[in-house]
């Protein structure tokens, strides 16, 4: 059974503790409907075990306490629920390259790797750095291609920004 599969709702037994959301302000309105449309159908498919606060910040990387700055990052705490902090902010090199709705989606990857770190977390995984991070960028897209195979949402995301150019 895979990491995700696990804590899909049909699989899991574990208590839902759920996921909570905070944005900060200047996030993007309609990435912010992305990540709200995301989260809703996250919520109906998978079990959180512990509760996890999720922060979109309104930046372009988030800085870690050793400060160096990444596109995301996965906390635990001994006596609170874990945080993940994801930034919002599209790099301008970004929208020379992709589409809009492109960037929007490696920005919600960003998040689902970070989940897969809090998947591997609750499952108490010992493994090495290298290979918790391997497996993390190997769900990032699987999850959100999940995402769309399931709903409508990416057929609506790139016809919305294809009309916008």
């Amino acid at each position: 059974m895979n990491l995700w599969q696990q804590f899909e709702k049909s699989n899991c037994k574990k208590t839902n503790q759920g996921i909570s959301f905070h944005y900060e302000k200047g996030i993007d309105r309609e990435l912010r409907e992305f990540y709200l449309n995301f989260v809703k159908w996250l919520r109906s498919k998978y079990v959180f075990p512990v509760h996890i606060s999720v922060y979109v910040l309104s930046r372009e990387k988030v800085r870690l306490q050793n400060g160096s700055l990444q596109y995301g990052s996965f906390r635990w705490y001994p006596k609170r629920s874990p945080r993940i902090k994801v930034p919002s902010k599209v790099e301008a090199a970004l929208l020379e390259e992709c589409s809009l709705a492109e960037v929007y989606v490696m920005i919600l990857s960003s998040l689902v790797h970070e989940l897969s770190h809090y998947y591997q977390w609750v499952s108490a995984l010992e493994q090495t750095n290298a290979v918790s991070e391997r497996q993390a960028n190997y769900y990032r897209f699987r999850i959100i291609e999940q995402f769309f195979a399931e709903t409508t949402y990416k057929q609506k995301l790139f016809e919305r920004k294809e009309n916008q150019t």
